[in-house]
């Protein structure tokens, strides 16, 4: 595993093996400064003699790949994975304004604060934008990085809908010649139920993915059925299973992120682009397995690389919470503050049956605790504060260190 080390004044330098990390820490000659990455600190100015070292950035609307390469070395290897929950909180935060104000006297609208400013995202890409620009920045800080290459990618959506659309026809839509959407989708399915396959009776259009679960209004996502069968649906005393439409939600992501993502590191390091194809080619050459932080390897188009043997697993989490009390009419606080010293998302010891490292789900007011690895999905246990000693505090970032078994 690499050590990496920082001058004292804490400007980054090349990393070291464990054995001389070690020695250093006995001899009193350095101090820990962070734990996952394992970073150390000089307690003496040390020659700034440094080796290129170019980071390859894979970009993605889910997970991100991240690698640093110096001299055909991988020294730094990292998958992050970016919120997905920005916009059902935000509905969430909005529901509860909404009931919030409506117990307030009438307040007239105001419209004057409407205005978006220049290189304005909505809330879910910032997330993922400030969050991949924040890994390199990081990265920075333990690695004297040379140069940033950034994978890029740009879809076009209406080719991949139609490949053999052309011209003028990008100007045309499907609903071309009719009224509205309705009217396009009464006439693509014939005027009649997808549910019961008649004819007869009033007609009506239905989202297979409801707009409460992120659906929308393209014609793709909406089928003809009865007003009855419709009504009958939705109560579910009728089912029926729709195919649902592909979306092209990570595409569209992508495409808007990329020219924000070079923008904002073009500010402070100097940036190359490159593209999937070549990426491809390289980690066939390289003989590296399809993943992405294997792609951001490739991406920094290495002659040869040495086998590696461990990899870092990034989890992005929210900083707080909004919720503050639950119950029926919000009788019940909840705890906002630290509970016996301890915070959800910090790295404890649990020494209950055994010692593990965990992360802090959710936490009691009587002191018990949810402890769980880095993935959420992952069977959470109640656990006394007795039982834990801190490791290290919750971050936005929290990273885990995953050795390669095979």
């Amino acid at each position: 595993m690499k050590v990496y080390v920082q001058n004292k004044d804490k400007t980054p330098l090349m990393p070291c093996k464990e054995a001389k990390a070690k020695h250093l820490l006995k001899d009193g000659k350095a101090k820990v400064v962070k734990l996952c990455p394992f970073t150390i600190r000089l307690n003496w100015d040390c020659e700034w003699n440094v080796q290129e070292v170019i980071v390859g950035l894979d970009t993605g609307a889910v997970s991100v790949g991240c690698s640093a390469v110096s001299s055909n070395r991988v020294l730094y290897a990292s998958e992050t994975k970016l919120r997905t929950d920005i916009h059902k909180k935000i509905q969430r935060r909005a529901q509860y304004r909404r009931i919030r104000r409506s117990k307030l006297r009438y307040r007239p609208p105001r419209f004057d604060n409407r205005t978006r400013p220049k290189g304005w995202l909505p809330p879910s890409l910032r997330s993922k934008a400030d969050s991949i620009v924040k890994i390199i920045k990081q990265l920075a800080e333990i690695l004297p990085i040379t140069k940033v290459v950034v994978e890029i990618a740009k879809f076009d959506i209406q080719k991949l809908q139609n490949p053999d659309i052309k011209g003028k026809e990008y100007q045309k839509g499907v609903t071309e010649g009719y009224d509205n959407k309705r009217a396009y989708v009464f006439e693509r399915d014939k005027y009649t139920c997808q549910i019961c396959k008649k004819r007869e009776g009033i007609l009506q259009t239905h989202h297979i993915i409801a707009k409460k679960d992120g659906g929308t209004d393209r014609v793709d996502n909406m089928i003809t059925v009865h007003k009855k069968c419709h009504k009958d649906y939705n109560k579910g005393l009728i089912k029926h299973k729709f195919r649902k439409p592909k979306e092209y939600k990570v595409e569209t992501q992508i495409t808007i992120l990329k020219d924000f993502i070079v923008n904002e590191l073009k500010k402070h390091f100097e940036v190359e682009v490159t593209f999937g194809y070549i990426t491809k080619r390289n980690r066939i050459r390289l003989n590296l397995p399809k993943s992405h932080c294997f792609d951001a390897i490739a991406i920094t188009n290495p002659k040869k690389i040495d086998r590696l043997n461990y990899h870092y697993k990034i989890r992005c989490r929210p900083h707080g919470r909004y919720k503050l009390t639950q119950g029926r009419r919000s009788e019940q606080y909840l705890p906002t503050k630290r509970v016996y010293g301890y915070d959800v998302g910090d790295k404890v010891l649990c020494t209950k049956n055994g010692k593990q490292i965990g992360y802090i789900k959710g936490k009691m007011a009587t002191g018990y605790f949810m402890l769980g690895d880095i993935d959420s999905k992952t069977t959470v246990k109640c656990t006394s504060h007795k039982f834990l000693e801190l490791i290290e505090y919750g971050k936005t970032l929290q990273s885990q260190f995953i050795p390669h078994l095979s």
